[in-house]
């Protein structure tokens, strides 16, 4: 969906223009976005959630990402990202469960022009078996199951066990660290780093 975004000049202030998302892809418009990782435990261990971007995704199709995000359209307020959770998941989280883990900067080459965006990003447990999940299939293509213990795996051997769920069936394969959507490296080790700590009980410090 082409939604209208708020350009932010280079110290993450709205600048009072507002674009189109695929004019501010365009012209390399600085904008925000809503990113939210969601881990959990079962009895096989401690986890977090990844999802596979749908394949008709105008941006990184078919590649790994973050659990849930989007997005924020003009108007709307970090915490109106939330709807992002429950539009590609069907999970309604309340805002007090969220944990905060900073702000980071992109700014990456995309087809026809270049996407530059603020990321306020965020930890959130959730004991929903990954089975129970609604994806929505025209953003989200499946989510992967990825232990924490396999997370320094992934990035030594470039690649590691995970669990697939998709169409209400679950399967066992191995994910790669070339299917990830680039990001500066270290992302994905320093929110498994937070899901640890949060998870063992202790307050995550932000790390961007």
């Amino acid at each position: 969906m082409d939604e209208l975004l708020d350009i932010l000049d280079e110290s993450g202030r709205p600048t009072g223009e507002v674009v189109l998302k695929s004019e501010a892809h365009r012209l390399g418009l600085l904008h925000r976005c809503f990113h939210c990782w969601i881990c959990g435990s079962d009895p096989r261990g401690s986890y977090l959630l990844l999802q596979r971007r749908a394949a008709t995704k105008d941006t990184w199709p078919n590649y790994l990402d973050v659990t849930a995000a989007g997005h924020l359209a003009a108007g709307e307020k970090t915490l109106d990202g939330l709807r992002e959770v429950e539009e590609e998941l069907g999970l309604r989280i309340a805002p007090e469960r969220l944990v905060p883990l900073g702000t980071r900067r992109v700014e990456q080459e995309i087809p026809g022009g270049c996407d530059k965006e603020l990321h306020d990003v965020f930890l959130v447990f959730d004991a929903t078996p990954p089975e129970d999940l609604r994806l929505q299939k025209e953003e989200v293509d499946a989510v992967f199951r990825l232990d924490l213990d396999d997370v320094q795996s992934l990035y030594e051997r470039g690649s590691a066990p995970a669990r697939e769920y998709a169409d209400g069936r679950a399967s066992a394969t191995r994910i790669h660290l070339n299917e990830f959507v680039p990001k500066e490296e270290g992302y994905l080790s320093s929110v498994a780093g937070a899901a640890r700590r949060h998870l063992s009980g202790m307050q995550p410090v932000p790390i961007f």
